[in-house]
């Protein structure tokens, strides 16, 4: 069994964004856990007060006024950064926390010359409930309390075996709790994603779909460089109507997916079904490549899906590219829509079966 969710479940960049989104939804959980340490924390430092070895507990008081600062110092940290690092400041937090709560037991045991297990039950339970932090983060952090729970047991004249017993027995449970709550919530991602990925896909062709065409179009416009161009070519079913009326809406559709099953191979980044017989192209292309789809009506010519209700006796396509450059301004989708548009009934007015190019900037 693999121990480590994080590190086999997802690829990096998946695991990544699983990451912040967790770190997102849980933020206000995590910090009133925070909060509750804290008072927790003032509590025992208030009660402090009317102990009659008050000589005794100063270091210990000390100590706690420093974990109570670390804690306060952290939700203000979580007010004013985003939320992107979350889990890597709390799992700073969590072994600066550790280390602070192992001398405070060593400072205990010396001044009381006992340490039940309930404090560092409470300090290993009080990370569980920070959903952020994984498996391998709370190894860390259980092992920094035990290694100075051991150092107590070997090095000082005082017996805390039955701490450290109960201590191990619970961080063992507490892993396998957290080892299957880890698989959980990467499960739970995974479906979301499956569905977010149902609602971009056209079911018909598996190509994405007009509700994701934005979206994916932003994205490559970002990662657009200067001199480059982005091209974007519309392309419809030519007599598809006639095709449908005369051969079934299930045959129909069976062409849809081959023809889908062409523009695919044609190296674009971007493919969609936009609408019925209508389809969209996009691809970042340099001034060498704007001879793009050139050869876009032959693919349908070499391997003919038989059409007899169309002049040309196959099922062709008729097409628009445009090419915009990215000089001062990068690319617009709107206009690269629209002059695509164009382009195409160019070419269905032309008589069909062929491409027309329209260079924007040049």
């Amino acid at each position: 069994m693999q121990l480590l969710p994080s590190q086999f479940y997802f690829s990096s960049a998946t695991e990544h964004d699983f990451q912040y989104l967790l770190n997102k939804n849980t933020l206000h959980i995590a910090n009133v856990t925070l909060y509750l340490v804290t008072v927790f924390l003032l509590s025992f430092i208030f009660i402090s007060w009317f102990d009659d070895k008050k000589e005794s507990t100063s270091t210990i008081n000390i100590l706690r006024i420093i974990m109570v600062g670390l804690s306060v110092y952290l939700i203000y940290i979580n007010k004013k950064l985003k939320p992107e690092k979350l889990h890597t400041r709390y799992f700073l937090y969590g072994i600066l926390f550790c280390l602070l709560f192992g001398y405070f037991f060593w400072t205990y045991v010396k001044t009381y010359y006992e340490l039940h297990e309930g404090g560092p039950m409470l300090v290993a339970a009080a990370f569980v409930a920070i959903p952020m932090l994984h498996l391998g983060h709370k190894l860390v952090l259980w092992s920094i309390i035990a290694i100075g729970l051991l150092v107590i047991e070997l090095y000082s004249s005082i017996s805390i075996i039955w701490t450290l017993y109960f201590y191990f027995s619970m961080v063992i449970v507490m892993a396998i709790i957290q080892y299957q709550l880890d698989i959980l919530l990467r499960k739970q991602y995974q479906a979301e994603l499956l569905e977010a990925e149902k609602a971009n896909i056209d079911q018909l062709t598996g190509m994405s779909n007009r509700h994701s065409f934005d979206k994916h179009c932003k994205t490559l416009i970002k990662k657009l460089k200067p001199s480059q161009y982005l091209a974007l070519a519309m392309i419809d079913v030519d007599y598809f109507k006639k095709y449908n009326d005369n051969y079934g809406h299930l045959e129909g559709d069976n062409v849809l997916v081959e023809v889908a099953n062409r523009l695919k191979d044609c190296g674009a980044d971007i493919t969609v079904r936009f609408g019925g017989e209508e389809f969209i192209l996009v691809k970042t292309v340099d001034e060498n490549e704007l001879h793009w789809l050139s050869d876009l009506t032959q693919r349908f010519a070499n391997e003919p899906i038989a059409h007899a209700y169309s002049p040309f006796n196959y099922v062709t396509v008729s097409a628009g590219v445009a090419y915009d450059k990215y000089c001062q301004h990068r690319p617009s989708i709107e206009t690269l829509l629209a002059t695509a548009d164009t382009a195409m009934y160019k070419s269905k007015a032309a008589g069909r079966n062929r491409l027309t190019v329209k260079v924007i900037k040049s």
